[in-house]
């Protein structure tokens, strides 16, 4: 079991993450919505923000795309990476670093994700699912290709990855 007591450690400095030429941009969630709701202490859906202390290392961040180390201080929040209102807004469960992350992202796809299950959804730009390219991706399998080409589809205006399992939010692609 996860031990939900918060520290007081102050977080380290952001460091860059690594890029590589690709044609797609990948982001975690919103950063300035981010610090909104770290400033208000309450989730997208209302809920207070708990912090707790990672004893076991390896949680998948959403906001700066890096897996959790021993010792972080973390907090699992509702969250809904879509800025509009409508139908297809989702908010499910991810995982946040609850101060400042130790890393930002540089647009590249972070490696960890090509090891890992995702389901692509493309979004079209009247924010609808563009139901004929979703696509369930194997580790290893080529992820970024496929959301490169899911991109190439001019219906497309964006990707999102989704974890299989938990059908949590990984991250959004545009094009670059």
């Amino acid at each position: 079991m996860k031990d939900m007591t918060p520290t007081s450690a102050p977080a380290p400095a952001p460091a860059r993450i690594h890029t590589r030429t690709q044609s797609a941009r990948i982001t975690g969630i919103d950063l300035d919505e981010l610090a909104r709701l770290r400033e208000s202490g309450v989730d997208h859906d209302g809920n207070p923000v708990q912090p707790f202390t990672d004893d076991e290392g390896d949680w998948p961040m959403r906001c700066c795309l890096t897996d959790s180390r021993v010792g972080d201080r973390l907090a699992i929040v509702n969250w809904s990476p879509f800025p509009w209102h409508g139908a297809y807004r989702a908010a499910g469960p991810i995982v946040i670093h609850a101060d400042r992350c130790p890393s930002v992202p540089d647009g590249s796809l972070p490696e960890p994700f090509e090891q890992r299950r995702q389901i692509l959804r493309g979004y079209g730009h009247h924010h609808r699912i563009v139901y004929r390219l979703g696509r369930l991706v194997e580790p290893g399998t080529g992820l970024l290709a496929a959301i490169e080409e899911m991109l190439a589809d001019p219906e497309v205006d964006f990707v999102q990855s989704h974890n299989v399992l938990a059908g949590c939010y990984s991250f959004t692609a545009r094009r670059a």
